[in-house]
């Protein structure tokens, strides 16, 4: 179950299956990157800093997001990844973050493995089965079974506000006959990208999943999206924080 709590003053959501970690969402009252909107950029780089405070880490590392599927593991000494939409961590205190505004936020954790992972799964992104890659990664090259991995799949634009063309819809929805994907209207098609993750991240074997019922779009007072406000916007992150112990 999703649900807000306070961050040393600021606005979070959380999820109960992970609420003894700092794995979370931000939302417009603690903004950490500006997007097209310069004049937060000072306040970004201030609660960045206060994120790293708070979380007692050294740095904050993040990437270029690209709307791809490309997954790396950090390394010890490098803080930004080009070209990549998915980060896994297994090193002590470790803080990784990538920003959204619409796209699907998915937070993968192992308490058992102190290790995690932050994606940003936009609908070409889910089309490339990111959610699924970036589990399959943690298996193959960090020997973590999938059953101890708990699934935060967070705010994002809703099957109620995602509006399509035939060739997206096409591009996501493989089996037509899964109806609760998707809803066709007036020749449009509106797709519901959280539980088209969901369903990949079943696949990967992900058990201990929790889906936000929350619409960026319909929710614009709270989260940012980029469709609602045509572009313009700032973004809110999905944040990880691997222990140190």
């Amino acid at each position: 179950m999703f649900y807000f709590d306070n961050f040393f003053g600021k606005k979070i959501l959380k999820s109960s299956l992970l609420e003894n970690f700092d794995c979370f969402f931000t939302t417009r009252e603690f903004v950490l990157t500006s997007g097209s909107l310069p004049e937060l950029t000072r306040e970004a780089e201030q609660n960045r800093n206060f994120l790293i405070k708070k979380l007692n880490g050294e740095k904050i590392i993040t990437a270029k997001q690209v709307h791809g599927n490309n997954v790396e593991i950090i390394s010890e000494d490098k803080i930004f990844y080009d070209n990549t939409d998915a980060l896994i961590a297994n090193k002590k205190n470790s803080i990784m973050l990538m920003n959204f505004a619409d796209c699907v936020p998915v937070i993968l954790y192992s308490p058992k493995d102190n290790a995690g992972a932050v994606i940003h799964a936009g609908w070409r992104g889910t089309a490339l089965n990111i959610a699924g890659k970036t589990a399959e990664k943690m298996k193959k090259e960090l020997n973590i079974n999938p059953k101890n991995i708990t699934a935060l799949i967070g705010p994002a634009i809703g099957k109620c506000c995602f509006e399509t063309e035939e060739d997206v819809f096409n591009q996501l929805i493989k089996d037509k006959s899964q109806k609760k994907l998707y809803e066709k209207k007036n020749e449009k098609y509106f797709i519901d990208l959280k539980l088209l993750n969901y369903n990949l991240l079943v696949n990967s074997g992900i058990r201990n999943i929790d889906i936000c019922d929350y619409c960026t779009f319909c929710m614009s007072d709270i989260f940012f999206s980029y469709r609602k406000d045509k572009g313009v916007t700032a973004r809110h992150s999905a944040v990880v924080k691997i222990r140190g112990r």
